[in-house]
C-alpha cells in the first residue's frame, strides 16, 4: 500500500518516470481515457519531497478527471520556467462550476481539493483551478525551483 501512495520508481528514478509508470498502469486497465504526458526532466530542479508533492497533486487531478469528468483525454504537462516548475493537468471532460463546488465543499465531506491546495502550500507552490460546464478542467501548479 505504501508504494501505491508513493511508488518506488518516484524514489529511484524521479517524478517523470513515476508519472510515465502511473500513466502506463492506467492505459493497461482503463480503455475509456487516454492520458498524454509531455514532460521535461525536472529531477535536478526540485528536491525529492517536492517531487512527491507534485506527483500526489497530479495523481489526484488525474483521478478526479477519470472519476468525475467523463473525459476522453487527459493531458499532463511539466515545463520549466526560469523560477518555477509548472505542472498542468487538463481534460476534455464535462467541466463544472468551480464557484458552486467550492462554496459548499466542506459540507460534501470530500477533502481532495483542500488536500491538493494544502500540499501545494507545503512546497511554497500555488495551485489554480479553471473549469466551466462543458469546457473541461485545467489545473495549474506552479512550484518554485530551488536555487543552486
Amino acid at each position: 500500500m505504501l508504494f501505491t501512495l508513493r511508488p518506488l520508481v518516484l524514489e529511484t528514478q524521479g517524478l517523470t518516470a513515476a508519472l510515465q509508470q502511473s500513466i502506463q498502469k492506467v492505459h493497461e486497465t482503463d480503455s475509456t481515457v487516454t492520458i498524454h504526458l509531455d514532460a521535461v526532466k525536472v529531477e535536478d530542479k526540485i528536491d525529492m519531497n517536492t517531487q512527491g508533492v507534485v506527483y500526489y497533486i497530479i495523481e489526484e487531478a488525474v483521478g478526479n478527471a477519470r472519476k468525475h469528468a467523463r473525459a476522453n483525454n487527459i493531458w499532463v504537462r511539466l515545463k520549466l520556467e526560469p523560477d518555477a516548475l509548472i505542472a498542468e493537468i487538463q481534460d476534455d471532460g464535462e467541466g463544472f462550476d468551480v464557484q458552486s463546488v467550492t462554496s459548499d465543499y466542506e459540507s460534501r465531506g470530500s477533502l481532495g481539493l483542500v488536500n491538493m491546495r494544502e500540499r501545494a502550500e507545503l512546497v511554497n507552490g500555488e495551485l489554480a483551478l479553471d473549469s466551466a460546464p462543458g469546457k473541461g478542467t485545467l489545473w495549474t501548479l506552479a512550484v518554485p525551483l530551488h536555487r543552486d
